[in-house]
């Protein structure tokens, strides 16, 4: 029997985050790593700290910091041991009670933030088709609307470098997505994402253009491919035209996945990525989505079909 998929009703007040949402995801965490890595030693948690508590533009408890930020004790504890090391944040013990432990950004912490940023925004534009000058226009907007995704401590300091912490809010919705959907479904991040697309399409796609829509590597989408055939979401088809294409298409259970996997990260959007959003700034997140991305798929559809259209008898 046909499994009957979950209620989908859109609220009128929120958007549906379709595949191109997560291609923008992967471009802008593809980003801020790049940007990150050559620039600095820290990883994407201890700069996330660092960057936190420069908004903060104060000394902020240990404790706090880890639940402000959702980590648990022991990370929040290595990566300020990593931070302090660095000489970026001062550890001292609080005034009203010794155990407590505040933290504080140190002037090479603030100019170390202001040289990661740059690199971050070199990158972020150097990633994006920022030649357009409407697509430009859309990514700063989008940019400055994602800074404010994850509420700040200091609402008069948090206005500065919002490259970085846009980038950094959405790796946060990118993290959270990624355990949520494990949670809700059993299956990983690029499995859903592969669900999710074919479900759009509703028809079979070959794996490379699978790989190549998503802005995955072709090796990765192969494996996600036979992790969700082991599960009997997905089947591989092959055209007799082309015995050496394999396509692939959901099952009546990959299709029911499809509709939970749609279902649960737009409620995680609700929650997470659009509670703390205006209209306007909503509108410019969407825009890189359904504008930016859209066109650089469609052009990439384009192309294909020069191919297809170049094919002949062999």
């Amino acid at each position: 029997m046909t499994p009957v998929p979950p209620n989908q009703a859109p609220s009128k007040d929120r958007f549906n985050l379709d595949s191109t949402y997560f291609i923008a995801f992967e471009m802008a965490h593809e980003a801020l790593v790049k940007g990150l890595t050559e620039a600095s030693e820290l990883n994407v948690t201890q700069y996330r700290m660092l960057t936190k508590l420069l908004q903060a533009g104060r000394p902020v408890g240990q404790g706090r910091l880890g639940e402000v930020l959702g980590l648990k004790p022991n990370v929040v504890t290595q990566a300020a041991d990593a931070l302090q090391a660095q000489g970026y944040i001062l550890r001292q013990v609080g005034e009203g009670d010794g155990r407590t432990r505040m933290l504080s950004v140190t002037d090479a912490g603030e100019a170390h933030v202001a040289s990661v940023n740059e690199s971050i925004v070199r990158s972020l534009y150097a990633g994006f088709p920022t030649e357009n000058p409407a697509y430009r226009t859309i990514l700063e907007a989008s940019i400055s609307a994602a800074a404010q995704i994850e509420p700040p401590l200091n609402a008069a300091a948090a206005k500065r470098f919002p490259a970085t912490r846009s980038l950094v809010a959405i790796e946060l919705v990118r993290s959270e997505t990624e355990r949520t959907l494990k949670q809700a479904t059993g299956a990983s991040f690029n499995e859903c994402r592969i669900v999710q697309r074919l479900g759009e399409t509703d028809r079979p796609e070959r794996i490379g253009a699978l790989a190549e829509s998503l802005h995955l590597s072709p090796v990765n989408a192969a494996r996600a491919v036979d992790r969700l055939a082991a599960k009997g979401w997905v089947r591989r088809l092959r055209s007799p035209k082309d015995k050496k294409a394999v396509y692939v298409g959901l099952t009546e259970e990959g299709v029911y996945e499809s509709f939970l996997i749609s279902a649960t990260i737009n409620e995680l959007a609700a929650t997470k990525l659009w509670a703390n959003l205006t209209p306007e700034q909503r509108d410019a997140i969407e825009q890189v989505g359904h504008v930016v991305v859209a066109d650089l798929e469609a052009q990439r559809q384009a192309r294909e079909q020069e191919t297809f259209d170049l094919l002949q008898e062999a």
